[in-house]
Parts: C-alpha cells; structure tokens; sequence
C-alpha cells in the first residue's frame, strides 16, 4: 500500500495495486539476506523485467557520487536498462578503483545470471561510506537473489534495499485509461542525508504501458522535480542517490497523448506520496510539513526563501515543540532575501511578508496578527497534527514553489551520533 498522506491525491483513474514493483507486468524481484547487515535482515535486491524496456535514470549531482552511481551513469545504457542490483549496508562510496572495480563485479555477475548484456544492468549501493564491499558475501547474495526473482517478489525488494527506514516505502498503481489499463509500481528509500539537487534516495519505479523512450524520460523527470526534488530533512544529499524507471510495455497498451499526460499524473501522484513519506519518516521526524513560498520575483528567489525556511534547525525544532514560532520562519526568510547583497526594496519586501499555519494568519504585512482565544485553540490544535501546512508570502512578484521538510528532534541527533557514516 501506498503511504498515506493529506498531501497527496490519486487521479480519479487510478486505483492501488498490490506488490509494488512487481505489480505491473512481466517484472520480478527478490531480496536475500547477505550477512552485510546483521541479524539476518534482507540486504540485497535484484529487479528485473522478463521484456526489453525503454528507460530512464536520475542521479546525484554530489562530486563525491559513489562509485555505483559513477558506473551506471557513465557506462550503462540508461534508456534500455532492464535490472537493477541493489545492495545495503554499505554504499561503496569514496572507495576508489576498487570500489568500481566490486560494483562493475556486482552488474557484470547480475547480467550473468539474467543472461542479459551487462550494460543494460543498473547498480545501485546504500549506507556506510568508505568502507570496501564485502564481495565473499555479496557474489553469493547476487546468485541467491538472482535464483528467487518471482512477480511477488517486491515486498523482499522493498525491505532489502532499506537502512535507517523505519518502514518501507512502495506503492502500485492500475490506471484506467481510455487506451487500456496499465500497472506503475515503485519501491524507494530514503529518510536522512536528504535535500537533493537531483533525486535524493534510491528509487525503482516499473510500468507496464508501451512508451516511446522520450516520452518515458520526459515524464519521469518531470515527476521527480516535483516529488524528490520537493523534500528536505536535513539539506544533506547523498553521494549514491539515484531513480531508476523502467517501462516494458508488457500490457500492449499504446498511449495515446491523452493516455500520456494521464500516465505522467499518476507517475507524478505515486512519487510524491514515497518523497512526503521519506519526509514523515525523516530520522527522528514527528512532523511532515508542506511549505508554500508566493510572492516571490521569480523562481530562483522562491526556492531560495523556501530552502532557508525548510533547512532553518530552529524553523525545524519549533514545530517539533508544538510551537507556532513565526519568528523563525520570518528570520529565515528575510535572511535568504537579504543575506546576498540584495536590494533595499528585497528587505522591504521581507518585511512586509505574511505567514500562515494552515488557515490560521500570524503576521501579516510584516506585523503580528492578534489572535482570540478561539484561533489560539485552532493554531495549537494545528501544531499538533503530523501533517501541517506552512504559508510564506513575500512582497514583489507573482513566482511560488512548494517543499516539504521535517521537524529536527532528539532522536535525530542520537540516530546520527551513533550511526557510522
């Protein structure tokens, strides 16, 4: 099942599907346990279509990427990828030639057993950095994984390719469209280390609608702008984030335009349900929240107001406190308006800015909004929720943008302290 969340809604054409992403047709999956991870707890996955694909992949934009994402992005054939080998437990990152040597190993022993061509098989690695690959126990967990791919095989997926997840996050989708019906499903992780320039986690997305490589690239970048691109829990991306999105036309439903643009929303509604997921399930996280930055001169002024309010620590221990503290957010915002060298009218407009917790105004033009006892009952009702809606309007244009971030808790710091990275 799809995590549930507020924020999101499915087209009224799609429907939930089970097996994640193993419920479209003609792909399988497995996931074993290598002994990288302890207590026995599955730590690598193979996913594979039965069929040729037509595909597409997002990577970090991180100078220090990982050695697997280096090998798939600069020698894989990233619009026919057909499997992916997904290891946890350790991200094989800033392990030099060795470390591309094992992850050349690890795709090479993959399409060996698939009997497909090597370059059409995506490596993908999580968790501790610097450490060398175990190899003795991966290359039998490739061989084990390999022997057990069946079309219900997503769940062992999904679980495998897990650090500090406390859940795992995967999803399906049938869609009836004019053209036919179709199958999307997905498996993702990520919960720290998260403010991409790119994706920010491991994602596998698979469908089974016939596509033209275009199109299919076209739409699963798009959807991961608006869904991965649109979190943050602590501003830290990873050196191994990657998307991976394979569609094998399986199902023989050719998409016309329409069927095309409904497919890309779907696409777009079942990401964004894993990237707010990732947010809910941030380390330590007690609160997702949905930030919506207006008034903005343009784009890049937007974003850069968002991230200031999104990554502000203090912004972030407020709302783990219950604490509508919209000070905060006024402080962060002004700052990433005129911190730059802008101009006075920038700080004019900082400081006539409103801000809003769900339907509940604070400030407006810049100046607190006296609230009665009602509304104070209402905005500490509002603090409680998990889910809640932040507003931030500034004064001088018509630009927006919409991110979403986590609160910052004890937890996340006694995770991290104790967590080897």
């Amino acid at each position: 099942m799809l995590p549930a969340s507020r924020f999101v809604r499915l087209p009224s054409f799609a429907v939930e599907g089970e097996r994640s992403v193993t419920f479209p047709d003609a792909f399988v999956a497995a996931g074993v346990a290598t002994g990288v991870k302890k207590r026995g707890k599955l730590d690598l996955g193979i996913l594979c279509s039965r069929r040729p694909t037509v595909s597409a992949a997002t990577f970090t934009s991180n100078a220090a990427a990982a050695a697997p994402v280096r090998l798939t992005r600069e020698t894989g054939a990233c619009d026919r990828l057909q499997a992916v080998v997904v290891n946890a437990g350790n991200a094989n990152a800033c392990t030099g030639k060795d470390g591309l040597a094992d992850a050349a190993r690890m795709r090479l022993l993959t399409a060996q057993h698939l009997r497909l061509p090597v370059e059409t098989v995506a490596v993908a690695s999580t968790g501790v950095i610097g450490a060398p690959l175990e190899m003795g126990k991966i290359e039998p967990g490739i061989a084990a994984a390999a022997a057990t791919l069946k079309p219900g095989g997503g769940e062992h997926f999904s679980q495998a390719i897990r650090t500090t997840d406390s859940f795992p996050k995967r999803g399906a989708l049938e869609l009836h469209l004019a053209e036919g019906v179709v199958r999307l499903g997905a498996a993702a992780k990520g919960c720290g280390m998260i403010s991409p320039h790119m994706a920010t986690m491991l994602c596998f997305v698979t469908c089974d609608a016939a596509v033209s490589v275009e199109d299919w690239r076209a739409m699963l970048i798009d959807a991961v702008e608006r869904s991965f691109n649109r979190i943050t829990v602590d501003g830290q991306e990873s050196t191994n984030d990657m998307v991976v999105g394979m569609a094998n036309g399986a199902s023989a439903v050719r998409l016309g335009a329409a069927g095309l643009g409904q497919l890309a929303e779907a696409l777009e509604a079942l990401l964004l349900s894993l990237a707010v997921a990732m947010v809910a399930d941030g380390e330590g996280a007690t609160k997702a929240v949905r930030l919506t930055v207006d008034g903005a001169r343009d784009a890049a002024e937007a974003e850069r107001v968002a991230r200031a309010v999104a990554d502000s620590p203090l912004v972030k221990t407020a709302f783990f406190g219950c604490d509508a503290n919209w000070g905060r957010v006024v402080q962060a915002a002004g700052q990433a308006l005129g911190g730059d060298g802008a101009t006075a009218g920038r700080k004019t407009a900082a400081a006539a800015m409103d801000v809003l917790y769900e339907d509940i105004p604070v400030v407006r033009g810049g100046r607190p909004v006296p609230l009665g006892d009602g509304a104070e009952e209402r905005l500490a009702d509002i603090m409680a929720q998990h889910e809640i809606d932040l507003h931030v309007a500034v004064d001088g244009g018509s630009a927006s943008t919409t991110i979403y971030f986590s609160d910052l808790t004890h937890d996340y710091v006694t995770l991290n302290a104790e967590y080897t990275t």
